[in-house]
């Protein structure tokens, strides 16, 4: 049995985001043109080839591969694993139907959030003969060792879903995976040894993407994460954390990425891997996301001596009612000692927002423009608040407006630039809330003092030059849009 492990192309967007398992996915211009690698996708990879399958991996979005060479490489498997998300949900089931209609033998298995949160929708898309909801590493290991039986056994197997004889059948869930441990590294000879991942926040490059923990302990009302990984964050050991790094060190990577919800979440733990990558002496650096609250000043000096040169942030929003509304859990001062704390250990920063949150107003959105500025952050993503299936908040949309349906019209063309129900919880209207998008980064991003303070950093050759190119695609989307 062969098997391709396929990270399919877009019609609509030349870099997507397309690597965390619940799906929150980022594209285009908005934010500056970066790529990371498939990392839930090579994880799957990695646990099949650890499992002797024949196993190849295919990065079609980043090499921008013609439709129809894949559809000429596809013939040569029996199965097609994707991802895929409710952004992105319409496109892959197209995509995956022309691979069969090539190959009507081919077996199509899709996972994240979509099959997840969205069973039933899923699997009536033509092109989807299997879905695999939540975790799916060792749910397509058994999948694929029952499907080789050839006994029908397969049907059997937790965490997935199928049609059959007309109706859908959705198996019990699997269990989560308790050890992360027993994860293997990813295989990172999979990758495409050409590929460009540019990233405008990387430091060093080639840089590789990872997680080490699973889970937010956070109950955001606009986010999917805790229907997804369950009620507790899951962490790798510091010694295998350590490990990691130094495989990924010894096969030539110079920086990772921690693509955790919340690194930070174990104090005890990321102290343990600070000292050892201190004490080892492993020469990387490394990028994370923390959650305001659960990293101090203390800590931040010591990460930044274990190579970390950036925390990515949540920040969502500049006024306290509204981060009560949506249980971010958080404090407007909290978040402002966090910025603070983190420039005086001589680390950039990156602050999330959303906009057109649950109780938006003009003046909210104003007060959350003006708090960002406040804050310094080095660098600032924002984006437009959508309901997304598994969240709280898509809930409560649908219950009103059960035209959202599956919430699929979120597509990767609109994904994060245009307002979609909105309007049900904020007290703006759509047209505005856009224009207000792109307000938002001319405000931040074409200040003088910003623009000096960015020209300092001209002393890095390459680093200004990624800056450069990721700056330009932000102001000409602040300008046109995407």
């Amino acid at each position: 049995m062969k098997i391709l492990v396929l990270n399919p192309p877009s019609r609509v967007a030349k870099n997507v985001v397309r690597d965390v398992l619940y799906g929150c996915w980022c594209k285009g211009k908005r934010i500056g043109g970066g790529t990371v690698p498939a990392l839930a996708l090579l994880s799957v990879a990695s646990v099949l080839r650890q499992s002797g399958f024949k196993v190849a991996f295919l990065d079609a979005a980043i090499r921008r591969e013609p439709t129809e060479r894949i559809v000429s490489l596809s013939a040569s498997f029996d199965v097609i694993i994707t991802s895929t998300s409710t952004m992105s949900i319409d496109e892959d089931a197209d995509f995956l139907n022309g691979l069969k209609s090539i190959k009507e033998s081919l077996i199509t298995i899709v996972f994240g959030s979509h099959p997840t949160f969205m069973p039933g929708a899923t699997i009536k898309r033509k092109g989807i003969d299997i879905i695999v909801r939540r975790e799916p590493e060792y749910i397509i290991r058994d999948l694929l060792c029952a499907i080789r039986k050839k006994d029908g056994s397969w049907k059997k197997v937790n965490g997935i879903g199928f049609a059959e004889n007309g109706r859908i059948v959705i198996n019990p869930d699997y269990p989560f995976i308790e050890d992360l441990d027993d994860l293997p590294f990813l295989d990172v000879s999979l990758l495409p040894k050409d590929a460009d991942y540019f990233n405008p926040l990387v430091k060093r490059l080639p840089y590789i993407t990872t997680t080490v923990s699973r889970g937010c302990f956070g109950r955001c009302t606009f986010c999917t994460v805790p229907h997804f990984y369950g009620a507790k964050v899951r962490s790798c050991s510091a010694n295998r954390v350590l490990d990691e790094v130094r495989h990924y060190r010894d096969k030539g990577y110079k920086e990772v990425y921690f693509r955790d919800e919340t690194f930070t979440a174990d104090k005890e733990r990321n102290i343990k891997v600070c000292e050892g990558l201190i004490k080892n002496k492993l020469d990387l650096t490394w990028i994370c996301n923390a959650r305001v609250g659960t990293v101090d000043k203390e800590t931040m000096v010591l990460m930044k001596k274990a190579g970390c040169h950036l925390i990515k942030f949540g920040v969502e929003s500049g006024v306290q009612q509204i981060l009560d509304r949506i249980k971010k859990g958080i404090s407007l001062e909290q978040t402002a000692d966090a910025f603070k704390w983190a420039k005086e250990a001589g680390l950039k920063t990156h602050a999330h927002v959303m906009l057109g949150l649950p109780g938006e107003t003009e003046e909210t959105l104003n007060s959350t423009i003006n708090f960002i500025r406040k804050i310094r952050p080095t660098t600032a993503s924002f984006g437009i608040c959508t309901p997304y299936p598994g969240s709280r908040l898509f809930e409560e949309v649908a219950k009103g407006c059960p035209e959202i349906k599956d919430g699929s019209g979120s597509h990767l063309g609109i994904l994060h630039i245009q307002a979609l129900f909105n309007e049900n919880f904020t007290h703006i209207k759509r047209d505005k809330l856009e224009k207000d998008l792109r307000r938002a980064y001319r405000s931040f991003y074409l200040r003088p003092a910003y623009l000096c303070q960015w020209l300092k950093r001209i002393g890095d050759p390459d680093y200004f030059k990624r800056a450069l190119l990721a700056g330009t695609r932000i102001i000409d989307f602040s300008i046109r849009g995407e």
